[in-house]
């Protein structure tokens, strides 16, 4: 199959959450994220602004500010599977209730992370 150019400007992925609970334990949920496709040199500004902040968190050094909701409200242009409190009821996707989602803790680094991440894996596969 020869390359096309000219490519769909979003994709989904699946997304993982732990959430803390009682006890030392962890819940886990998923959904998928409906991701923009953006170009080559704004993937290589993101990835490298996520690594240096990766490195300053593992180094403990000071961060004057913590891009990872800035990235996630850039990339993530939809979902499916996210719920309201009975879980039965689709949260449909609006930029208030993204703003929601970006707020609830580790949820911003995942959506970085998970997309960085399937950019590289493809990039290994290639």
């Amino acid at each position: 199959m020869g390359f096309i150019l000219e490519q769909t400007p979003t994709f989904s992925w699946p997304i993982t959450i732990r959430e803390q609970v009682d006890n030392g334990r962890y819940r886990t949920h998923q959904f998928e994220a409906v991701f923009k496709r953006l170009p080559q040199s704004r993937m290589e500004e993101l990835a490298i602004d996520f690594q240096r902040l990766r490195h300053a968190v593992k180094n403990d050094e000071l961060i004057d500010q913590i891009p990872t909701r800035a990235i996630a409200d850039e990339i993530l242009v939809g979902w499916s599977g996210i719920f309201e409190a009975d879980n039965t009821t689709q949260i449909p996707y609006s930029a208030e209730s993204k703003a929601q989602l970006l707020e609830v803790a580790t949820v911003a680094e995942m959506l970085v992370q998970t997309y960085i991440e399937s950019i590289e894996k493809a990039k290994a596969k290639n």
